[in-house]
């Protein structure tokens, strides 16, 4: 029997909506096309009508052969370790902001992002900006990540819900949300411009998860994930640091995962407290 691509997830807090997720199977056997890299938390109606309309997926650089040309001008938009939530005002019948995540309109997650995604958040998205998905991504003290952000929700994109086009950003684009941030009283990303290849350099000196990267001329959209981040994942993760592949970090994280493996109490710690002491070591 043939596995399902995508899976359809009625809500349980607003009947008739459904999520529509890709399989996970998709993820790890990559059979990614046009139709489930645009199913990342898109929200229908029951016959089909797109009701909110969140992020296209995007890949990492080198990942299915994804890259940029070296020269190109590029809009890089600092990537923020947090979970990603949605806000849209849904008609038909509900009448007001519905949030939402990747995978769901009902769970603890979608909770946590409406802690800073506020009632008076709602009511401007309701009064200007009916027609659009904003896009956050959310950072919350009961979600830890790898890097340590400030809480909170920080607006990362907004969409026309009837787009067909997949998501892309510009330079205008990046200064028209931060105008709607400063309004809706929520964080913004840092972003700047500059050539793909010089983009690829400073990301392996930042302390944080790295960059989502326009092409502004061929239309190609990355993530390119900062060494730091990548080597603070691994050494967190790992079950046996003695056992961790140094072909999985970067050649200069090679000493602190000798120091690491120096140690024999770091295998007890959890993954907060084994992130905590990483922080420590690089302060």
């Amino acid at each position: 029997m043939t596995k399902p691509l995508v899976k359809l997830i009625e809500s349980t807090k607003y009947p008739g909506l459904f999520t529509k997720k890709y399989a996970r199977h998709v993820f790890y056997d990559n059979l990614w096309n046009e139709e489930l890299v645009e199913s990342r938390g898109r929200v229908l109606l029951k016959d089909g009508t797109v009701v909110v309309n969140p992020f296209t997926k995007i890949f990492n650089y080198g990942e299915n052969g994804t890259t940029i040309d070296r020269d190109e001008q590029c809009l890089v938009v600092q990537k923020i370790n947090g979970f990603m939530a949605a806000a849209t005002f849904v008609a038909h019948g509900i009448n007001k902001v519905v949030v939402s995540t990747t995978g769901s309109l009902d769970s603890d997650f979608v909770a946590m992002a409406e802690e800073y995604i506020t009632d008076r958040v709602k009511t401007l998205i309701e009064e200007k900006y009916a027609g659009f998905t904003l896009l956050f991504e959310i950072c919350h003290p009961n979600d830890p990540h790898i890097i340590k952000e400030r809480p909170g929700a920080y607006l990362i994109g907004a969409r026309w819900i009837k787009s067909k086009d997949a998501y892309f950003s510009t330079l205008g684009g990046e200064s028209t949300l931060d105008f709607m941030a400063k309004e809706l009283g929520v964080y913004r990303p840092s972003y700047t411009v500059g050539r793909f290849s010089d983009v690829v350099e400073y990301t392996r000196h930042v302390q944080h998860e790295g960059f989502v990267v326009y092409g502004q001329d061929s239309g190609k959209v990355l993530k390119i994930k900062s060494p730091y981040y990548l080597a603070l994942k691994a050494a967190a993760r790992v079950k046996d640091i003695a056992k961790l592949n140094k072909s999985k970090v970067d050649e200069e994280f090679y000493p602190l995962i000798e120091h690491l493996q120096s140690l024999p109490e770091y295998g007890i710690l959890s993954e907060q407290a084994k992130l905590t002491y990483i922080r420590n070591y690089y302060a």
